[in-house]
């Protein structure tokens, strides 16, 4: 099709709107990281308690969202100074998946990530006083759906303890689905929770956690397994918590938990293996007061000792409601004298409490 002789001039006409549109577009691109570092510090520094800054920002337009750099979030009072929160990297998008059945919600996916929970003799920084989780969803202008964290720690400390106290997890990968039930699942348990991590004595967890986070009452079941802790990297913290110390052993424990309508049951399972808690030797010039505690501890590990596979374990049974919980002291007692002098309790999770079952005892 032949154009016009006045096509020409109209498209010349057009073009200085189309280079400002251009230039225009380009410029909002080379701002746009500006005004999310901005965005990203006003939302951190809001939180009543807590202060908190960002590195660089890049954004991922092509997969609605943009990457935080070395995210820090710090409590404002107090003596500690470690972050209680920081991470190399943090990735906020879109969650595309939940986007193609009907649902804007967004995902993170956290590079590393550190949480510190301190105890220092002015206050602790353990994130029970402020909703400090919610200042990473204020980062987002979507309900977060789906949060995965790849390589991360999180450290328990008290620097004026003493001796002064660092336990940690460490390599934690963990994803958590489906957390504002976007999908409306009808399963009881929609949203869910899996992790695997080392612990500091090179021990190995594993937890599985189904929930539904809108119910009016808590619901959701967890079994987690914690095995192969070496106990003599905890010395620091059985001192400062325990008055006692090891020489020896391994710690193991295993857990299931279910809650539904207010109530909750289940056991934890623990296992001591090899254990010396106790060498005179080594206390002789120790305060006379910390040699008695031990040789106490270290007693009642020898009564309850299983010796043909020196073992020292328990099951204790727990269940109660949010108001009013209670453990089985004397089916845990009876536990203990039959793994000594019986038989060994197996190091494992026994059959799993459910959410049905939970029910079916609160209904009685």
């Amino acid at each position: 099709m032949k154009s016009t002789p006045n096509s020409y001039p109209r498209a010349r006409h057009w073009l200085p709107w189309i280079v400002a549109i251009v230039i225009l577009l380009m410029a909002m691109r080379i701002a746009l990281p500006y005004a999310v570092r901005d965005y990203a510090n006003h939302s951190l520094n809001r939180a009543p308690g807590y202060t908190g800054s960002i590195g660089d920002v890049s954004m991922r337009l092509w997969r609605g969202g943009y990457q935080i750099q070395q995210i820090k979030i710090v409590r404002k009072s107090g003596d500690v100074m470690t972050p209680l929160f920081s991470a190399p990297r943090v990735d906020l998008s879109i969650d595309w998946r939940e986007l193609f059945h009907g649902a804007l919600v967004g995902e993170v996916v956290m590079q590393q990530p550190r949480v510190n929970f301190a105890s220092s003799t002015n206050t602790e920084e353990n994130g029970k006083n402020e909703s400090w989780d919610k200042v990473l969803q204020s980062l987002f202008p979507f309900s977060l759906n789906r949060v995965e964290i790849d390589n991360g720690e999180i450290h328990f400390q008290n620097p004026g303890s003493k001796p002064p106290v660092d336990i940690y997890l460490s390599q934690l990968n963990a994803t958590a689905t489906n957390l504002t039930n976007c999908r409306n699942l009808k399963g009881k348990l929609p949203s869910g929770l899996n992790a695997t991590g080392s612990t500091i004595g090179g021990g190995l967890l594993d937890l599985q956690l189904q929930m539904n986070l809108l119910a009016p009452k808590p619901a959701y079941q967890i079994a987690c397994g914690l095995t192969n802790v070496d106990l003599v990297s905890l010395n620091s913290f059985l001192r400062a918590y325990g008055k006692f110390d090891v020489a020896r052993g391994r710690f193991a424990l295993f857990t299931s938990v279910a809650a539904a309508d207010g109530n909750y049951e289940g056991y934890i399972k623990v296992f001591f293996n090899d254990l010396d808690v106790f060498q005179w030797d080594k206390e002789r010039k120790q305060n006379i007061l910390k040699v008695f505690w031990e040789a106490i501890v270290a007693g009642v590990s020898e009564v309850f000792r299983n010796h043909v596979k020196d073992q020292l374990a328990t099951k204790i049974p727990i269940a109660g409601t949010y108001t009013n919980s209670s453990i089985g002291v004397w089916t845990a007692t009876g536990t203990l004298l039959e793994n000594a002098f019986i038989r060994a309790l197996v190091p494992k999770l026994d059959q799993p409490v459910t959410v049905e079952q939970v029910e079916k005892t609160g209904a009685k």
